[in-house]
């Protein structure tokens, strides 16, 4: 089995070209998010719940295939939150996805992870560090260990291994409920190789992005990535899988 745990929509649905290649490559299950139709950077709650409504008709489309995370916008505390009952509970969601609205370290995220915990869902949080600049309340893989030593109970996944893999790495090494996902666009040697040496396979997870970035290259970095037979399984699949099993009903 291969599990893609970071996938976005393409608008209000999935392609049908990533339906075939996920069908290709023997990619099992998509974890998919949407960060709305238009993608906004501070989403009012109409926008984040059109997009929840949106991976919902994908799920029922496909329900072999997707698997559900719900966008949130932490700013909006109250609203975030009865969105992630609704989406969890009535829609059958699996995960959160927390964008760029909001540090990852702010109090306004706190509830959420709280919720998240009694859920017992994992948050997938976008981090990055930009050479050129973050977005203003873009994380950097220092919020994302700040939130995560502040609940080391929560499941969190650090999106990117955050754009700059060795500072990714070395700032949520400590961290051990912190695991990282493969997604984005760089494709650089030794990537895959030194977050699993340092973190440790169990930490690791494959992760597209796309559809901004074409599955059978993220599949790539994994499938070639100078690890043992086992090692690789984890990352695969075997990792995601057990953190979708400590989902709450």
């Amino acid at each position: 089995m291969i599990i893609d745990c970071h996938v976005h929509l393409q608008g209000a649905g999935i392609e049908q070209e990533l339906v075939e290649a996920a069908a290709a490559l023997g990619v099992e299950k998509l974890c998919c998010s949407s960060l709305g139709r238009q993608w906004s950077y501070e989403p009012t709650p109409d926008v984040f719940v059109e997009a929840n409504n949106d991976v919902a008709e994908c799920m029922r489309r496909y329900p072999d295939l997707v698997l559900g995370f719900c966008y949130l916008n932490p700013v909006y505390t109250q609203e975030s939150l009865d969105e992630m009952c609704r989406c969890i509970e009535d829609l059958g969601m699996v995960g959160v996805k927390l964008w760029v609205a909001a540090y990852a370290d702010d109090p306004r995220v706190f509830p959420l992870i709280e919720k998240a915990i009694g859920y017992g869902v994992s948050v997938l949080q976008h981090a990055w560090h930009k050479a050129t600049g973050n977005l203003p309340h873009e994380s950097k893989p220092g919020h994302v260990a700040e939130l995560a030593r502040r609940y080391p109970e929560a499941d969190i996944i650090m999106a990117h291994i955050a754009g700059d893999w060795e500072r990714g790495i070395e700032a949520v090494k400590e961290c051990p409920n912190i695991v990282v996902d493969t997604s984005g666009s760089i494709v650089e040697m030794g990537m895959v190789e030194r977050a699993v040496q340092e973190l440790g396979a169990r930490r690791v997870l494959f992760g597209s992005d796309a559809h901004g970035v074409d599955l059978s290259v993220a599949l790539a970095k994994i499938l070639d990535a100078e690890i043992n037979d086992s090692d690789r399984e984890l990352l695969l699949a075997g990792n995601m899988q057990a953190l979708l099993e400590r989902r709450r009903s």
